[in-house]
């Protein structure tokens, strides 16, 4: 068998186009937040969603002593505080809001309150499975955050607001 290497492969993994979310969690009464791109629906009976977290993350190792999280989907005008939950510059003025066993973000385009159902170990990764206790949209439309190529992206021209096509 040939080895991958690594950069390619992640440079071939970003020509899949991701939403980008944050999940949340509260442990000790601290609410903590990390941005992922790693998640999509597993199951609709019973509703069931992933995410994948580096097993270095302070949130791979927050869960298991949470039990519960929050998927907080990002709108497209979102990129600063998708940023700031990266732990890089970019800002969020926003409040969390009691959601579920957890909390969510004042200003997401949507949310999903999680309970841990299972986690397995993947290479440098854990994979979280979440069983979805409730969810929450906006009441306008709204459109995406995306991230592809290694940058953040939107469906929508900023320039005329309207939905881009192709």
């Amino acid at each position: 068998m040939t080895e991958v290497d690594a950069q390619a492969f992640r440079r071939t993994c970003g020509l899949f186009t991701t939403g980008v979310t944050v999940v949340t969690t509260v442990v000790d009464g601290h609410v903590h937040g990390m941005t992922a791109n790693s998640f999509t629906s597993v199951s609709l009976e019973p509703p069931l969603v992933l995410v994948c977290f580096d097993v270095r993350s302070k949130m791979a190792q927050l869960l298991p002593l949470s039990k519960a999280f929050t998927i907080n989907v990002l709108a497209h005008d979102q990129e600063p505080v998708s940023r700031h939950f990266a732990g890089s510059a970019g800002g969020w003025n926003g409040t969390f809001i009691p959601f579920g066993s957890s909390v969510r973000l004042d200003d997401c385009l949507a949310a999903l309150s999680c309970e841990v159902y299972a986690q397995y170990p993947a290479g440098d990764h854990v994979i979280v499975l979440g069983r979805v206790n409730d969810i929450y949209q906006r009441d306008e439309a709204g459109v995406p955050l995306v991230f592809w190529r290694g940058r953040y992206t939107s469906l929508v021209d900023d320039a005329s607001a309207r939905t881009c096509l192709g």
